[in-house]
């Protein structure tokens, strides 16, 4: 009897793959590359790790499908800083006996050791990014108060070509971790390459563009995510008629250590 065989339909699966991994340089996870992880402590939830310790980033950074009435099991308190970004629908948010609805564009940023909780209770599926680190203390500078806001309130300020909001205001030294939007007029781009010692997690709000890394031009789009790692030249410019905007996540106002 004649073995069967399996035709793949699309032949060029592979080449078709837009993902890209350059270990010490740059990583691209467009969403049709990502696979969901199980997150002990979060029911109802589909969790995209972007970045961690195992592509060299010091931070952690997750995409999160929360589904009506998922939510944490039980109360956090983690060693770590944290920040969230509501993309779509929103999240009920527990943190000092208060509970926060957070909408789109809502966001926080809790200090380290801070308990807390968070439900979907009232959208179908919301998204949000997450990103956590180890908080550095410096003697003699205050660890800032938690900031529960939305990117409505924030205040956007001309940066070389592009607007950019601070959602966390690192003009403030207790703030270890920066983190933006930076949003770009259709054709717009950045005055020169930039190449510096801060690391980098970028997720794409809205828009396309081409964002060139260490001699490659990638083409980058809503909901694509980027990790730099230091000193990866970079540049961006947008394509197309539309606006751009990404969220940016960056290490600041630290001084450097030898082991």
């Amino acid at each position: 009897m004649q073995e069967k065989k399996i035709i793949v339909s699309r032949a060029d699966i592979t080449a078709s793959c837009r993902a890209i991994h350059k270990p010490g340089e740059y990583t691209i996870l467009p969403p049709g590359n990502r696979v969901f992880s199980n997150i002990p402590g979060l029911v109802g939830a589909e969790t995209e790790v972007l970045a961690g310790p195992q592509i060299g980033a010091n931070f952690i950074q997750y995409k999160v499908n929360l589904h009506e009435n998922g939510g944490t099991e039980t109360w956090l308190e983690q060693e770590y800083e944290q920040f969230i970004f509501i993309n779509k629908g929103g999240l009920t948010l527990e943190y000092q006996n208060k509970k926060h609805q957070m909408k789109e564009g809502g966001f926080c940023w809790l200090p380290p050791h801070s308990s807390f909780r968070f439900l979907n209770k009232d959208n179908d599926t919301s998204e949000f990014i997450w990103i956590r680190r180890l908080y550095e203390e410096v003697p003699g500078i205050k660890i800032p108060d938690a900031i529960i806001s939305n990117e409505k309130d924030v205040a956007a300020e001309p940066v070389d070509t592009y607007m950019e909001q601070h959602l966390t205001p690192y003009e403030d030294l207790g703030f270890d971790m920066g983190i933006n939007i930076q949003k770009f007029d259709p054709g717009s781009y950045f005055s020169f390459v930039e190449s510096h010692i801060m690391e980098h997690g970028l997720y794409m709000l809205y828009g396309n563009g081409i964002y060139w890394l260490n001699q490659d031009y990638i083409e980058v789009e809503k909901d694509a995510f980027i990790y730099m790692a230091p000193y990866c030249p970079q540049f961006f410019f947008t394509l197309g008629w539309d606006k751009a905007a990404y969220l940016l996540y960056k290490d600041v106002n630290r001084d450097l250590k030898l082991k």
